[in-house]
């Protein structure tokens, strides 16, 4: 017998697989997945052949509509980023590094953003968002204030949450999902949150007998810009990237003859996201003028000879380079060190 099913967790070499009766199989992958080059992700569809009355083996990977390497996750609906009104206290450029880097990412996908413990301090950032296509939700999952509007929202959907260490993440998801097994974590000295999420899963909501899956994201926390250039940048602020200029490929930032330069458009746009956007413009700049830089640091040896007279020049990393390189390495020890106290 052949059903399909959604992977909600991978353990090892076990695929977890949910069908639509909601009954877990615990599964296999073909090898032949595996040669065709067909890697499981969690949220994938897939067809699975019953072995026993709790196993099954995966033969069919189905249709597969996104999907994000780090972590692997397929078949996303809409990205939640949780943050919190305090503790960690609330800051609008991290926001709206999240969101671009998210917007970047799943640029077809739905972005809403989550404020957490308005029981603690009450935020209001609607009206900086109004014009961003960015939908708001403010809750507690301590009182469960906001939570049934929140729900209304995640239903019948796979949402990847993502934010901040120290932001509430497991304690909404275990709000939410008040059934399922959600370990959370005390804030450390800094109000930073200790990492508790360690392995990708899909986690089962249900709300007035609809159900949805919440997807909490190790790792998916931790970005880099590398992958942005300022052109891309600009296109993860559609109030901004909307606007006519004059000039082709016009960054809006506000130089002589853009359409910015003009005070009266400008106040259109919120002040705190075109401050965030001129700052991750200059971040991005900045990153790219450094690595340049850093390759002129490369310099040559005097070359090996590799016979018949020829000679192989070897790259030479200056004295300044290889120290900032130990020390980065010392500072990745005493992070790793300080990850594992975290873990106990």
């Amino acid at each position: 017998m052949k059903l399909k099913g959604k992977i909600t967790k991978i353990l090892a070499n076990f695929y977890y697989v949910q069908d639509m009766e909601n009954k877990t199989w615990q599964c296999f992958s073909r090898n032949r997945l595996l040669k065709e080059g067909k890697l499981l992700f969690v949220g994938d569809e897939v067809e699975i052949e019953i072995s026993s009355p709790s196993q099954g083996v995966i033969v069919d990977l189905l249709n597969r509509k996104n999907k994000i390497i780090k972590p692997p996750i397929a078949n996303i609906d809409q990205v939640l980023v949780v943050f919190s009104t305090c503790e960690p206290d609330f800051d609008f450029y991290n926001l709206d590094r999240y969101l671009s880097y998210v917007s970047y990412e799943l640029p077809d996908e739905k972005i809403a953003v989550c404020i957490n413990k308005i029981d603690l301090k009450k935020l209001d950032i609607t009206e900086n968002y109004k014009n961003s296509g960015f939908q708001i939700f403010y809750v507690s999952a301590l009182t469960k204030e906001g939570l049934n509007d929140l729900s209304l929202e995640l239903v019948n959907k796979t949402t990847v949450l993502t934010g901040p260490s120290g932001v509430g993440k497991s304690s909404l998801i275990k709000a939410l999902a008040p059934d399922e097994d959600i370990k959370i974590g005390s804030l450390s000295a800094i109000k930073q949150g200790k990492h508790i999420t360690r392995n990708v899963q899909l986690i089962s909501i249900k709300y007035n007998n609809e159900q949805g899956f919440l997807v909490d994201t190790p790792g998916f926390t931790q970005f880099s810009f590398a992958a942005l250039n300022p052109n891309k940048l600009l296109a993860t602020f559609k109030e901004l990237d909307r606007l006519s200029c004059s000039f082709n490929n016009c960054l809006h930032n506000g130089e002589t003859g853009c359409v910015l330069e003009d005070l009266n458009k400008l106040k259109s746009i919120p002040e705190s996201r075109f401050e965030s956007y001129i700052n991750m413009l200059e971040e991005l700049k900045s990153e790219i003028a450094y690595g340049t830089k850093e390759e002129s640091k490369i310099k040559s040896t005097g070359g090996r000879d590799e016979g018949k007279g020829k000679k192989r020049n070897i790259p030479k990393i200056d004295q300044e380079t290889r120290s900032k390189s130990r020390k980065k390495e010392k500072q990745e020890l005493l992070k790793l060190e300080t990850e594992t106290e975290n873990y106990e």
